[in-house]
Parts: C-alpha cells; sequence; structure tokens
C-alpha cells in the first residue's frame, strides 16, 4: 500500500496550476497569429513592383529595411555587433561589360559596331573573356531544326561563326532538336569559330515591347562564406569531377542585329521566321567576303546583401544563453527579358510567418532565446543560410533548432511537408508530431529522403543548418504549376492554411524554447556535437 503524503494535494496543486498557466499563455499566443495580419506583408513585399528581390538588388534592400522596421515594432531586438539588424554579406558582381564587348561586322557595305545590352548578349556561361573572328554562314533551320537535320548541314563550316534562327515548332512547343551540349559538339567537331543564335519572334516582341535590352547577366561570387565543402552528391550517371570542356564563343542576337548582320530587311527576316514555323526548311546561305569579330569582356564590382537578423532574449536566465532559429529567405529570382517573378509563397509567406510568431511570443517568451533570421540569396546556393552559420553572432553550439519556413501558403490545406526533422534529433520530429495534433495538419515525409528525385533535401536554408550538426526542418507546401514564374503571387496564397502553418511552427519553437536541454543529436551516427566540423559528413542517396 503507497503511503500518501499529507503535502502532495498542495504541491500537485501547483503543479496543475503552473501548467494551466503555461497552457494559456501559450493558447493566446496561437490565437495573436492571424491570417490577416499577414496578409498585407504578403501584399506588400509581393509585389511586382519588388521585381523579384534578387540578390543583391535594391530591392531587396527595400525588403530586408521593411522587415526590420516590422521586427523593431514588434518588439525584437538587433542582434549584430554594429548594433543594427542586417549582417552584411560581401558579393563579388560580374556582368556583361556594355564598353568593351562588342560584335563588329566587316563585309562588303563596310564595317558595323553591335553593342551589348542592346543588340546582343553572351550565351556563355563563364566569367572567362573572349574573342573570336571568322566568317559567317547561316545554317538554315538545320541546326534548330528536327534531329535528323543534324548532319546535313550544308557548307563548309571551318573557321566560321554559325548564324541560326532560334524557333519553336509549328505546334508551338519548343524545338526538339539536340540538347545545346551536343549543338556545341557537332560545331566543335565541324570546326565552327562560334555560333550566333537569332532570338525568337516571341522573345524579341517581349523585348521590344518593354524597351529593353538583353538582361546583365549577372555572376555572383560571395565572399567570406563555404557552401561546398565537400558538395552534395552528384546524381546517378553524372561525376561531380568531369573536367568541363573550355567554353565555345556563343552569342544571342537581335532581329535588327541579325538583319544588319545577313544584309537583309526586318521583313525578310521575319518570312525565315515564320517559314521555320510552318516547318518549311529555310536554305542555308554563305557569306563571302563578311567576317565577324566578338569580343566578350566583363566587368566586377563589390556589392553587399543582408541577412535580417533579430532576436528575443529567453525568459530562464540560465537558458537564455542556449538558442532556438527560426529562418526563412526573402530574396527570389531577377526578372529575365521583362518578366517579373512576384516570389508571394516563394517566399514571402515565409517572412510573414516568421513576423506572426514573433509578434505570438511577446504574449509570452520561450525559456530560450529565439533568433529570427531571414535568409538573403537562398535562390543563390543558401548563401545566407551559410554565411550565418559561418559568421555567427551567438555560438553555433548554443542553437538547439533551426526552424524554416520556405513556401507555406499552398497546396493541400490541411497538410505540410516535412524535410529534415527527422535525420538529426528525433525529439524534433517528435514535437512535430505532438503540436500537429491540435493544430490538425497532417505531415508529409514525401521529401524528407536525400534520394529523393527532387533533392528537396539540399534545396533550402535548414541544409547548412544541419551540416553543421543543428537538428533543422523545411516546413514546406510544396510546388505548383507557377513555382519560379510570373503566377507567384500573392492572390493565390491560401491563408487558412499559412495561419495553421505558422501555429504549429510556433508551438514547436515554444516546446523546444522551453525544453530542459538542447535537442539531442541521437538519429546519426557521425554527427554527435553540434559546429563546423560536420561539414565534412556527406549526406548519401539512400534511394536508388
Amino acid at each position: 500500500m503507497i503511503k500518501r503524503h499529507p503535502a502532495w494535494p498542495s504541491v500537485l496543486c501547483v503543479l496543475v496550476l503552473g501548467l494551466a498557466v503555461e497552457a494559456g499563455a501559450q493558447s493566446k499566443g496561437v490565437s495573436v497569429i492571424r491570417a490577416a495580419d499577414m496578409k498585407p506583408h504578403m501584399a506588400f513585399l509581393g509585389a511586382k513592383e519588388f521585381r523579384g528581390r534578387s540578390a543583391p538588388s535594391a530591392e531587396l534592400d527595400i525588403a530586408a529595411k521593411y522587415i526590420a522596421l516590422e521586427a523593431a515594432t514588434i518588439g525584437l531586438q538587433p542582434l549584430m555587433p554594429d548594433g543594427s539588424f542586417f549582417q552584411q554579406l560581401p558579393v563579388e558582381v560580374t556582368t556583361l561589360s556594355a564598353t568593351r564587348s562588342h560584335i563588329r561586322v566587316s563585309g562588303p557595305a563596310g564595317e558595323l559596331t553591335l553593342h551589348f545590352p542592346q543588340a546582343f548578349t553572351s550565351s556563355v556561361r563563364t566569367p572567362a573573356e573572349w574573342s573570336a573572328t571568322g566568317g559567317l554562314i547561316f545554317a538554315g533551320t538545320a541546326l534548330s531544326g528536327a534531329q535528323p537535320a543534324w548532319n546535313d548541314a550544308e557548307g563548309d563550316l571551318r573557321g566560321k561563326f554559325v548564324v541560326v534562327l532560334e524557333r519553336p515548332t509549328a505546334a508551338g512547343a519548343a524545338q526538339a532538336g539536340s540538347a545545346p551540349a551536343a549543338r556545341t559538339r557537332l560545331l566543335r567537331e565541324k570546326g565552327a569559330v562560334g555560333l550566333v543564335t537569332v532570338i525568337s519572334a516571341e522573345r524579341e516582341k517581349a523585348l521590344a515591347g518593354n524597351g529593353l535590352g538583353f538582361d546583365l547577366a549577372e555572376r555572383l561570387r560571395f565572399l567570406d562564406v563555404d557552401t561546398v565543402n565537400p558538395a552534395p552528391p552528384s546524381p546517378p550517371g553524372e561525376s561531380a569531377s568531369a573536367a568541363a570542356p573550355a567554353p565555345f564563343p556563343m552569342v544571342e542576337v537581335r532581329h535588327a542585329a541579325a538583319a544588319a548582320m545577313l544584309g537583309m530587311s526586318l521583313e525578310e527576316l521575319t518570312r525565315w521566321f515564320d517559314a521555320g514555323r510552318r516547318g518549311q526548311v529555310v536554305a542555308p546561305h554563305v557569306y563571302p567576303g563578311t567576317s565577324l569579330n566578338v569580343a566578350v569582356a566583363f566587368d566586377q564590382h563589390r556589392r553587399t546583401t543582408p541577412n535580417v537578423v533579430a532576436w528575443l532574449p529567453g525568459s530562464d536566465p540560465r537558458l537564455r544563453e542556449e538558442y532556438v532559429v527560426i529562418g526563412s529567405h526573402h530574396d527570389h529570382n531577377p526578372p529575365r527579358e521583362g518578366r517579373v517573378f512576384p516570389g508571394a509563397d516563394d517566399n514571402i509567406s515565409g517572412c510573414a510567418g516568421m513576423l506572426a510568431i514573433a509578434k505570438a511570443m511577446m504574449v509570452e517568451r520561450p525559456k530560450r532565446s529565439v533568433i529570427f533570421v531571414w535568409h538573403t540569396a537562398e535562390e543563390r546556393g543558401l548563401v545566407g543560410a551559410y554565411y550565418f552559420v559561418q559568421h555567427s553572432p551567438v555560438p553555433v553550439e548554443k542553437i538547439s533548432a533551426n526552424l524554416n519556413l520556405d513556401m507555406i501558403s499552398r497546396n493541400d490545406p490541411n497538410a505540410i511537408y516535412l524535410i529534415g526533422s527527422n535525420k538529426l534529433s528525433s525529439e524534433l520530429d517528435a514535437s512535430f508530431h505532438e503540436m500537429s495534433r491540435g493544430v490538425k495538419l497532417t505531415l508529409d515525409y514525401k521529401y524528407e529522403d536525400p534520394g529523393e528525385p527532387n533533392r528537396f533535401f539540399f534545396r533550402s536554408d535548414q541544409y547548412p543548418y544541419i551540416r553543421y550538426g543543428i537538428p533543422g526542418v523545411w516546413v514546406f507546401c510544396g510546388t505548383t504549376p507557377d513555382y519560379h514564374t510570373e503566377g507567384d503571387v500573392e492572390e493565390k496564397a491560401d491563408y487558412g492554411k499559412m495561419e495553421k502553418v505558422v501555429r504549429l511552427t510556433y508551438l514547436v519553437a515554444m516546446d523546444v524554447g522551453n525544453k530542459s536541454a538542447p535537442l539531442k543529436l541521437d538519429l546519426h551516427p557521425e554527427v554527435k556535437t553540434r559546429g563546423a566540423h560536420n561539414m565534412k559528413v556527406v549526406w548519401q542517396r539512400p534511394r536508388q
């Protein structure tokens, strides 16, 4: 028979009251998270006027400023040593030089010089400067047409630039020819100097309608950050160490430039495109006495792009020196030939969700401190997240977990994908299961396997944290047909779903933030402590 202690009723009452107060406070915090509060952030930051918020850009800097002001208004504090909300990432930007790049056409009618970006752009995605000179031959539709015509290109290509038309098929689909690599290989074998592609009528119409030239085609090199060491495993059949051949000179030209180069009118060039659209063969043509000199040069300059970093000090004097990091990314993709990609779901939804969580935590702070990081340059290779863990203003060994909100406002209103929650800590995964019951969201693990064909495990900002031995999870609604297109707009957001996802993430953050110890590392045999030494761990592709 168990002896009842006379003080137990009082102790039990205190415990029950304490649990009731904590649950009530968290319930109040949950109720603070409302779709109506997230919608204005989505509508503003997801507007087309931000031109995709590419990193680096003035538009992304403005978005970062907005987020920092909202964070400060809510009551979050700056965490960076300079007292600001901004962790600036240095980046070297390389762009095609407008002053030192040219196509010089020399022929019977004299000499003509074409300039970037009004008339042409380089198709070679390398910062190596190059120059080439050769004759000129129009290859008809052979080198942009169907597979059987590839080896039927008439004329001697040796020492010549080969001109082809970019065109759709008669059905309007992309032309079903060989892959660009195969075309380049063929031209090399035939001794061609380079390739000149006349852009399609559709692209020409878009550029002309917007009064634009070609895009600047920036190449970025982020400084003071290691995103490789080692690189994620290559997909099956690909060799990570295969040496790439030297770049083959390739440029794209607009219609007026092409007509001048080929000594014809715009109307005649249009007839060639019309014939190609009908599936008719446009005959090759040699231009004796005409030569091209193509020079491609680059300009470089330094810029910065900001992570936005804020924090909420923990309520427990002992645990406030440990941290939960809640993250998202506020960048998206740059415009392409006048097309703007708003990136509302990807990823203003996550950014707005973080502001809602911060507001909810003002009702009652967790015991651990919470760091909010709006990462830059996720679309450039998760660079902002890598930079944060490698230049963290707090010891990374003290970060219990990372909760990454990236695309949370679309698809099934009652389900959400988790990626990474079951990779380092069983406690993180268990927390999601426990907290999801109250929010009524089904947890889907379809994409959690690193070997899953889409490779989502490697594609968002939880991955750099996991590589540092920090339990991390990507909370993800899945892709949509308008992923990375002009159609990813705020009007398509499911705010009911978004509210549930943000509430779930808030509850998990509170749970992790209030545990007596940091999340244990109990799932990966090579990861036993947090820190940079885990970068050497290769996350294999178990699915075959």
